[in-house]
């Protein structure tokens, strides 16, 4: 049991960090800090998921998942379209 609450008790810390690391990325300019930003996003979401299926609060871990998706959408979108503006790029230099 006191392993339990060890988990609960430094993982929350943890668990913050890494949220607030990915909003610094995710506020960032450079395209490929604002992907790395969505991908610790996630992590830190479903990070918080399972803290929370720990003390049984299934609103949350509800919430959390669905930001863990929202995050996971939002870099494959912003992947993809930098990859089309990289593209644009390469054709507009050609002329």
């Amino acid at each position: 049991m006191t392993d339990y609450f060890f988990v609960l008790q430094y993982g929350q810390w943890f668990i913050l960090v890494i949220s607030i690391l990915a909003l610094y990325q995710v506020s960032s300019v450079n395209h490929k800090t604002r992907l790395t930003g969505y991908l610790v996003t996630a992590l830190s979401r479903f990070s918080g998921a399972i803290i929370f299926i720990f003390v049984d609060l299934l609103a949350f871990v509800i919430a959390n998942l669905i930001q863990t998706y929202i995050a996971l959408r939002g870099y494959f979108k912003n992947k993809k379209e930098g990859e089309t503006i990289a593209q644009q790029l390469n054709e507009s230099e050609k002329y």
